[in-house]
């Protein structure tokens, strides 16, 4: 029996377009989103993280990047404030990195930290926060 090639031509398209709406994927993952911290890796990530932070009075949030590498892709960290405006935003190419951001929150309201995992490949994090 043979398939007629619109067939096959249809059904692979029909499959490119159900694949192509994906926004997050993972493959061989171990993660772990805490209260407080970031931890994973993989072989292929693709996730955007979001955890707010309701402030009242003025407070610091400091955040310490323990270990972040990977090969492929890029990762991004941004802090919005209550009105949207970025206070911190850093982009992270292939490579490994250990660092510690400081970002006043002198807003009364809800900050916004943002954790784009962009088609990373081969990578490994652990990310921890604090507020005082």
């Amino acid at each position: 029996m043979k398939i007629p090639r619109m067939t096959v031509f249809l059904f692979l398209l029909a499959c490119l377009l159900l694949t192509a709406g994906c926004k997050e994927y993972s493959t061989q993952t171990v993660e772990a989103l805490g209260e407080k911290e970031l931890i994973g890796s993989y072989s292929t990530y693709n996730k955007t993280i979001d955890k707010s932070f309701t402030i009242d009075m003025d407070t610091t949030l400091a955040i310490q990047i323990e270990e972040l590498s990977f090969k492929k892709g890029t990762m991004s960290l941004i802090v919005t404030d209550p009105a949207g405006t970025p206070v911190l935003t850093k982009t992270f190419q292939p490579g490994s990195y250990q660092d510690g951001y400081i970002v006043h929150m002198n807003k009364k309201g809800s900050y916004t930290m943002t954790f784009s995992f962009n088609h990373v490949e081969q990578g490994k994090h652990t990310i921890h926060w604090e507020t005082d």
